[in-house]
């Protein structure tokens, strides 16, 4: 299986059907039937499982292991896996991908998606990269005074030691830089990440709510729209924030080219538009 490298998965369907693909290329012999037979279920199992029709039990997670012929600790991250796929709630989801997170040994260093899932869906990492690049240090106690909410020592060092290894942060001349690293997630996943991140940012915005008026902006307006136009209106949002990035960029370039003195800190821009009627009423 060393071609087919489970911890690099995020979506069991897809290990399933790459599991298929390689065993079949490798192994001539290799059938639906073959593997239903070594995991004692119904010959098209796999089949509806890769093909999104049929979900898998925790029991039948396991029999689909060691079909696969995984080794323990593989077993226990696909059942892991398929329990994250199928969760519903956001809080579940968190609590699998922490164990996927945990089955990948820390000695093996380059991280695996479910590490990287798990530290994009915090709001501290993002803050805690931009903060290096802004105070040029890695030292946790000025981080650790710096950020909204105080968090343990050690999650900041985890944190810092995650983010050099992704090579989200490197040092260069004596600089800490920030480096734009692309992941690619299922979608599924994707939508976990967001909404996971978003949650704990809107928890931040409320206590912000209690700051002095120069230190936070918060502004709304409640209006009726037509529901067939919203994709619009979703546009003209998505354009606002492309602006303001554009904006933020340019002040924060001439703010290094001109080596201003000027204090910097760490914000967070969030937008929220969301129907404030139930889904029954018209």
């Amino acid at each position: 299986m060393s071609s087919v490298d489970i911890y690099s998965y995020l979506n069991y369907r897809d290990f399933c059907r790459d599991f298929y693909n390689f065993r079949k290329q490798t192994d001539s012999n290799f059938s639906y039937r073959y593997f239903a037979r070594k995991a004692e279920v119904a010959p098209a199992y796999l089949k509806h499982v890769i093909d999104g029709k049929r979900n898998l039990s925790p029991e039948m997670s396991v029999r689909f292991g060691y079909g696969m012929e995984l080794s323990e600790k593989e077993v226990e991250y696909f059942e892991n896996l398929v329990r994250f796929n199928q969760a519903t709630s956001l809080e579940d989801k968190t609590t699998y991908l922490e164990r996927l997170r945990r089955k990948r040994t820390r000695s093996l260093r380059s991280l695996s998606m479910a590490e990287a899932a798990l530290l994009l869906s915090h709001w501290y990492v993002v803050a805690i990269k931009e903060l290096v690049v802004n105070l040029n240090s890695i030292e946790v106690g000025r981080i650790q005074t710096a950020l909204r909410r105080k968090l343990p020592e050690s999650l900041i060092e985890r944190t810092l030691e995650d983010l050099m290894t992704m090579g989200w942060l490197e040092q260069v001349d004596d600089k800490w830089r920030s480096q734009v690293s692309q992941i690619k997630f299922p979608d599924e996943v994707k939508s976990y990440v967001v909404r996971s991140f978003h949650r704990q940012m809107l928890e931040l915005a409320q206590e912000a709510l209690e700051d002095e008026l120069d230190r936070r902006e918060f502004g709304a307006a409640v209006f009726s729209f037509p529901s067939q136009r919203y994709p619009e209106l979703k546009s003209k949002i998505k354009e606002l924030q492309a602006e303001l990035v554009s904006y933020v960029q340019d002040i924060t370039d001439s703010h290094i080219r001109e080596k201003s003195a000027d204090v910097q800190r760490i914000y967070f821009f969030g937008v929220q538009c969301f129907s404030l009627q139930n889904e029954e009423s018209k």
